[in-house]
This record gives structure tokens, C-alpha cells and sequence, in this order.
């Protein structure tokens, strides 16, 4: 056999030295690689899931700004429901109690109307109104209540605070600008 000289053994060394550094490099270049390609993966993994949170944040976001709106719309409704209905009772009010102050005179203008308009019925008034009527062909009946109430054959008319009102009732909706059931918000 022979013999190796130190030279063949220093080569045989280098190249073993360097296959292994080139081992080495290779290695640490692929798990460079895979470091790489983990984290690229991870990042795209995390953008995915921040997009997915954000997502489901504005959809409960919008959700919860819808169901605000509705609240406070609808509690403007019910506040201008209210408000309308407040607004609508005063004012019914007033009008009672200007009609009421004004029955007198307006009563007698009614019998007058009546008298001038028709020849015979039956009047149901208050005491104080039946020497208003002083023609033949109408019979008076009295009452104690606030009304003045004239019927012949099919026609029946009422004049009282009342029925005035009562009449009256769409008007003042009407009047009022109240046409509308919904603030608009």
C-alpha cells in the first residue's frame, strides 16, 4: 500500500472542508428560504385575519349605528307624537272654551238660521233660549244641558261645544300642520 503524503492529506482535508462549508451555506441558505417563505406565510396569514376582524368590526360598527338611528328615531316619534298630541288637546281646549264663553249669541244666530230656514220641527234647548222662538209650527222642549238641538221629519242638527268640536277635529290636524303621523328625521 501506499503511503499518503501530508500534502494528499492537507487536499483531502481542504476538500472535506469545503464540502462542508458548501454543506453549510446550502443549509443555512435553504432554512434562510424557509425562514423567508414562513414568515412571507405568516404575514399573509395575519393581513387575512386583521382584514377578516376589521370586517366583522364594521359590519357590528354599522349595525350598531343602524340600531342607534332607529333608537333615537324612534324616540323623536315618540316625543313629537306626544308633543302633537299635547298641542292638539290645548288647542281642542282653547277652542271649547272659546266656543263655550261664545254660546249665547252663537245659539241665537242658530235659532235665527233655523227660524229663517225652516216652517215647522221641534227644538230641544235650554230654558233661557225658548222665548227666542215665537212662531207657530215648532214645538220647544227645554233641557239642561249646554245644546241647542232642532229636528223635523228626517233632518236632525245638534249646535253644542261638543258636536262643534267633534266637527272640528280634522280641521285642527289640519290646521296645525299635522298631516304627517312620523317626525322626519
Amino acid at each position: 500500500m501506499p503511503v499518503s503524503s501530508v500534502s494528499d492529506f492537507e487536499r483531502f482535508a481542504l476538500k472535506v472542508k469545503k464540502h462542508i462549508t458548501d454543506k453549510v451555506k446550502k443549509s443555512e441558505e435553504d432554512v434562510s428560504a424557509y425562514a423567508l417563505q414562513e414568515e412571507e406565510k405568516s404575514l399573509r396569514e395575519t393581513e387575512k385575519w386583521l382584514q377578516q376582524v376589521r370586517s366583522e368590526w364594521e359590519h357590528e360598527l354599522n349595525a350598531r349605528e343602524q340600531q342607534g338611528l332607529r333608537t333615537i328615531s324612534d324616540e323623536v316619534n315618540r316625543e313629537w307624537s306626544t308633543f302633537r298630541k299635547e298641542r292638539e288637546m290645548a288647542l281642542k281646549k282653547a277652542v271649547e272654551e272659546r266656543l263655550g264663553q261664545s254660546f249665547p249669541l252663537l245659539a241665537e244666530c242658530f235659532i235665527a238660521w233655523v227660524l229663517k230656514n225652516y216652517k215647522t220641527g221641534s227644538f230641544t234647548l235650554p230654558k233661557a233660549y225658548g222665548m227666542l222662538i215665537n212662531r207657530e209650527g215648532f214645538d220647544v222642549r227645554t233641557c239642561e244641558e249646554k245644546q241647542v238641538i232642532f229636528s223635523s221629519e228626517n233632518l236632525y242638527i245638534e249646535y253644542s261645544v261638543e258636536r262643534i268640536i267633534e266637527e272640528l277635529n280634522d280641521e285642527i290636524a289640519v290646521c296645525m300642520h299635522f298631516e304627517e303621523d312620523l317626525w322626519p328625521v
